[in-house]
């Protein structure tokens, strides 16, 4: 019987189930699928193929546990799996993404120059970027992500960038009441006189080991206090997600470009035919694009 698995959602849901299956004579691989290596700034190199059935609603029960990875011990859980297996829906698979080339620092700064950053401010925005690129990497490799909270990536990667990339201190905000909480980073037109409309950006900083799927909800609903801001970014410090106003005026639920400072590439790993990629991120981090 081939090894079969489950996606649960909390400890009262089962969301699909599966089963490991062959293709191309083999179950599983390692490295050699580059789409997986920059997984929203994760190295996921290790996978395997799954056949998935989905019921057409979850499936309640009892007794999973809140670990992101378990065994199923009980035999309660393993018949409703079999009976997803039995009668759900059999999932057909997306195509994989296609691979897309790296950016090069040289190919950033002509790029940036062309939108508008001074010729000047060249050596500084790539000594900036080396420095982030070096701490990042640090904390990557070296460290337990759990301990580099928001509060040292935003002072540490974010801040330095915003600065190099023209920002003024004055127009940087930091931790700014609204109605639905505190926003981590908003960026404004001039410096800060208590005016929303003024605000362009608004910046969720998250810890390093978070992923970037929930914070563009966070931040959504901070930006209704905003009527003018333009883009609202999610960043763990390394990994950016840009988020533009759509034809409705609103936020899209698609990122508009994503940016991997240790590894920029042309186009965003994951939806490389819908999404931007390093140049397109970092353009809509410059105070003249969203001006």
């Amino acid at each position: 019987m081939p090894l079969q698995v489950a996606i649960k959602n909390g400890t009262k849901q089962i969301l699909a189930a599966g089963k490991i299956i062959t293709r191309d004579d083999c179950h599983n691989g390692c490295g050699d699928k580059k789409w997986l290596r920059d997984f929203d700034g994760w190295d996921l190199p290790a996978y395997c193929y799954v056949e998935w059935y989905v019921p057409s609603k979850p499936v309640t029960t009892t007794g999973l546990t809140r670990a992101t990875i378990q065994k199923i011990h009980q035999v309660k859980h393993k018949e409703l799996v079999n009976k997803i297996l039995a009668t759900g829906e059999l999932n057909i698979p997306l195509p994989e993404p296609m691979d897309t080339l790296p950016v090069e620092d040289e190919r950033f700064l002509k790029f940036l120059i062309r939108e508008g950053l001074r010729p000047a401010s060249a050596d500084e925005l790539t000594q900036t970027m080396e420095k982030i690129r070096l701490l990042a990497d640090y904390y990557y490799h070296h460290c337990y992500w759990e301990d580099i909270r928001e509060h040292e990536t935003r002072t540490f990667l974010v801040i330095p960038l915003l600065i190099a990339l023209g920002w003024a201190e004055q127009q940087i905000k930091i931790e700014l009441s609204c109605s639905e909480g505190r926003i981590d980073i908003a960026c404004f037109q001039k410096s800060y006189r208590r005016n929303n409309n003024e605000c362009l950006a608004i910046i969720e900083t998250k810890g390093f080991s978070s992923g970037l799927d929930y914070a563009p909800k966070q931040a959504r609903a901070y930006s209704k206090d905003f009527p003018k801001c333009k883009a609202v970014i999610v960043t763990n410090g390394y990994c950016y997600k840009v988020y533009l106003r759509d034809s409705k005026n609103e936020f899209s639920t698609v990122p508009s470009a994503y940016l991997n400072i240790l590894n920029p590439t042309e186009r965003y790993p994951l939806e490389p035919e819908k999404v931007g990629g390093a140049l397109e991120a970092i353009k809509w981090l410059l105070p003249n694009s969203l001006s």
